[in-house]
């Protein structure tokens, strides 16, 4: 599972590395490109890598909180290879249309770990 979520210049590290945990134990294999990979001088580089991970991934789960240039693409890369994807997101953010339609999995959260039963089932249906 490719995962993509918001980067506060590490200020939330402790936040993803708790998303990554919690998809862990879901039962996928995690993989999170501003965790795994190394910083990059070049964008252009860099979203070349990221395509090639995305390639990699059975899916795609982007933890949504406002379209963001570098998700936005992500989850493009994603959906143009027809990988599979899981939009999480808190209950109160608004999530335009063209992203609910690209999704084939939607989760709503107040809190993080509300999203952990509906991974199980995902997990479950999808191996």
């Amino acid at each position: 599972m490719y995962i993509t979520a918001p980067f506060r210049d590490w200020k939330n590290k402790d936040e993803i590395e708790y998303l990554c945990s919690i998809i862990r134990k879901s039962g996928f294999e995690d993989y999170c490109f501003i965790r795994d990979e190394k910083t990059f001088d070049d964008e252009y580089e860099m979203m070349k890598r990221a395509k090639e991970k995305i390639k990699e991934c059975g899916a795609l789960l982007i933890d949504y909180d406002g379209p963001t240039h570098g998700r936005m693409i992500e989850l493009g890369i994603a959906y143009a290879m027809n990988k599979k994807i899981v939009l999480i997101t808190k209950k109160w953010i608004h999530v335009k249309d063209t992203v609910k339609w690209v999704s084939d999995s939607i989760i709503e959260y107040e809190n993080i770990e509300d999203i952990i039963k509906p991974m199980e089932k995902i997990y479950s249906e999808w191996k």
